[in-house]
Parts: C-alpha cells; sequence; structure tokens
C-alpha cells in the first residue's frame, strides 16, 4: 500500500470515530481503544507513539497528526 493510501484509511478510520464511535473491526472495539490508527501512522511515517506511559490520543489529537502529515 501506498503512503496517500494509508492516509485514507486513517482519516476514514477518524472520520467513524467522529461520526459513530466505533467500527465492526476488532470485535467492536471502541475507538479510543483501538490500536488501528497507532498502526496506520506508523506505516505512514515510521511514528512510534508507544511506551510504558503512553497516553492515549483524542480524535482532536488524531485529527491534528493527520493535518501534519
Amino acid at each position: 500500500m501506498n503512503k496517500e493510501t494509508l492516509i485514507k484509511e486513517l482519516k476514514f478510520c477518524t472520520k467513524l470515530w467522529k461520526e459513530k464511535g466505533g467500527c465492526n473491526f476488532g470485535g467492536n472495539t471502541k475507538c479510543e481503544q483501538c490500536a488501528t490508527p497507532y498502526l496506520l501512522l506508523k506505516l505512514i511515517s515510521g511514528e512510534t507513539l508507544h511506551d510504558k506511559n503512553m497516553k492515549r490520543l483524542t480524535l482532536q489529537n488524531w485529527e491534528d497528526k493527520i493535518n501534519q502529515l
């Protein structure tokens, strides 16, 4: 997959988060606990957002990150 496709997926993910609070991926995992945006960001930019003291990002945080891509 190319970078543009992955960014579209991340945008789609945050759109569902904003509109519905979740999706069917991962057995209806709540967006706040889902790993998908973190994995997509890692594939897009190589940025890793996890460590022992990680705080989950909010929808607004994700929208800001997308705007920076």
